[in-house]
């Protein structure tokens, strides 16, 4: 999948996103959307296509206000700016929790980067979502 179309439409697309538009809320719940996010499909980008067993991913990373390094996560692939697509036009799904098991140490990610539902998790808040939460089923 290499191109998807823009939306100008702020409403909630799937489970991840409805929880993602109530965080900001007086009474939002963040672990409600901290396990949204790891038992649903996601996106990130990839310079790549996987379309070999052996290809290797080459996520898109951004770099956050403060200069750091984050992954691009996307809740849905119309989320995807065409910008985005420029730098890495592969469209990839998988979980939220693949995601948190295969991230770097050093690095945060940012979900729906630019987007009004959305999130950014730092290092710090990774390493304490995978000491405190599991995947649906473990």
């Amino acid at each position: 999948m290499s191109e998807q179309p823009e939306t100008t439409d702020n409403s909630p697309l799937n489970e991840l996103e409805e929880n993602l538009a109530k965080a900001g809320q007086p009474d939002a719940n963040p672990v409600e959307v901290i396990l949204s996010f790891l038992n649903n499909e996601v996106y990130i980008l990839s310079t790549d296509a996987l379309d070999t067993p052996d290809a290797a991913v080459e996520p898109l990373v951004l770099a956050n206000v403060d200069g750091q390094p984050v992954l691009a996560v996307f809740s849905h692939p119309s989320r995807v700016d065409s910008h985005f697509l420029e730098a890495a036009p592969n469209v990839l799904a998988t979980h939220g929790s693949a995601i948190l098991d295969s991230i770097g140490d050093e690095i945060g990610l940012v979900i729906n980067p630019g987007s009004e539902h959305g999130f950014e998790m730092g290092p710090e808040g990774i390493a304490n979502v995978r000491r405190d939460f599991k995947r649906a089923g473990e």
